[in-house]
C-alpha cells in the first residue's frame, strides 16, 4: 500500500512533509498512519480536509473494528481544520502551536507511549486569514517534535498549492517523503538529557534550513536553566555552509554551549565560518 511505504521509516520525533497527488493517495496514507498508530498504542490525531469528516470516519470504522472503541476512549481523534487550525475562524499560528503543546502534554500525562498527528493541509490553499504565517508555524512546531514524543505528517496536495508556496512549506520540515519512498527524513533533531542539549542526525541543508534554525533559535527557551548545553553533531553526515553558520551563531548567543562530535569535515567548515565572521 502507498501509505505503508511512505511512512515506514518514521520515528517518534519526526515531522515529515508528504507532497502527494490525488485523493486516493491521501486517503491511503491517512488510513495506514492511523492503523499503525493504533497497532503501537499511540494516541492518534487526524485532521481531514473536509468540513465534515464523518464519511472518512465511517469508512475507516468499517475497515477496522478497533476504530469505534478508539474514538470513544479518545485514543483516536478525527476532525476537520475547523476544529483545530481554524477554530477561531482564522489561522492563529501562535495559538495553534500552543494548543499542540497542550495536547501532547496531556497525552504524556494520560500514559500514552506517543502521539501521532496527521493533517491534510488543503485548508490553507485559499485566502484564509493568517495563512501568511503558515511557514513560520511549520518551522516553529519542530521545537515541539524535538522532544521525541510525538510524530507528525503534513500532507500537501501538489495540485492545490502554487509551486513556490509548496517549496517554501516543504522547506520548513526536517524531512520530506514522497509517496512510495521508504527513506527516513533527511534530518532528525532530538532534545537530549545526558548531556543536556540537542542531537542532530542526517543531513542539514537548504531542504530543511528553516526547521533547523527554528529548533536552534528556541533551544535555550525549550531547555531553560543555567546549565551548559551541548549540541551533538556525531550523527550529522552532511551540513552546508548555512547550517554551519547557524550553529556558530548559536554558540555565540548561548553562553557555555558546546558543539561536540563534529567530523573532520564539519570541524573544518565550522572553523571557516568562525574565521569569516571574526
Amino acid at each position: 500500500m502507498v501509505g505503508t511505504a511512505t511512512l515506514a521509516g518514521m520515528q517518534a520525533g519526526d515531522h515529515v512533509c508528504v507532497p502527494f497527488s490525488g485523493a486516493r493517495v491521501r486517503t491511503q496514507i491517512m488510513e495506514q498512519f492511523i492503523r499503525t498508530g493504533l497497532d503501537e498504542g499511540d494516541k492518534v490525531i487526524c485532521c481531514t480536509v473536509a468540513d465534515d469528516p464523518a464519511a472518512f470516519t465511517a469508512a475507516l470504522a468499517a475497515a477496522d473494528p478497533r476504530v469505534p472503541g478508539a474514538l470513544r476512549d479518545g485514543r483516536l481523534q478525527i476532525g476537520s481544520a475547523a476544529d483545530s487550525y481554524l477554530a477561531t475562524g482564522r489561522f492563529d499560528a501562535e495559538r495553534v502551536a500552543h494548543d499542540w503543546r497542550t495536547v501532547i502534554g496531556a497525552a504524556k500525562r494520560e500514559g500514552h507511549p506517543g502521539v501521532r498527528v496527521i493533517a491534510d493541509m488543503g485548508w490553507a490553499t485559499g485566502t484564509v486569514p493568517g495563512t501568511e504565517r503558515l511557514a513560520w508555524y511549520e518551522a516553529e512546531v519542530n521545537r515541539i517534535f524535538a522532544d521525541g514524543f510525538a510524530r507528525g505528517v503534513c500532507l500537501y496536495d501538489r495540485g492545490a498549492f502554487p509551486p513556490v508556496r509548496l517549496r517554501r512549506y516543504i522547506g520548513t520540515h526536517p524531512g520530506t517523503v514522497e509517496p512510495g519512498d521508504p527513506q527516513p527524513p533527511q534530518l532528525r533533531m532530538r532534545h537530549t538529557a545526558e548531556p543536556r542539549g540537542l542531537a542532530l542526525t542526517g543531513e542539514a541543508d537548504i531542504a530543511n534550513r528553516a526547521a533547523l534554525i527554528a529548533v536552534l533559535d528556541g533551544l535555550r527557551s525549550d531547555l531553560p536553566g543555567d546549565d551548559p548545553l551541548t549540541v551533538d553533531l556525531s550523527g550529522l553526515t552532511f551540513a552546508d555552509v548555512a547550517a554551519a553558520a547557524a550553529l556558530v551563531r548559536l554558540t555565540r548567543r548561548v553562553s557555555g554551549l558546546r558543539l561536540t562530535g563534529a567530523s573532520r569535515r564539519m570541524t573544518g567548515l565550522l572553523d571557516l565560518v568562525r574565521q569569516a565572521d571574526a
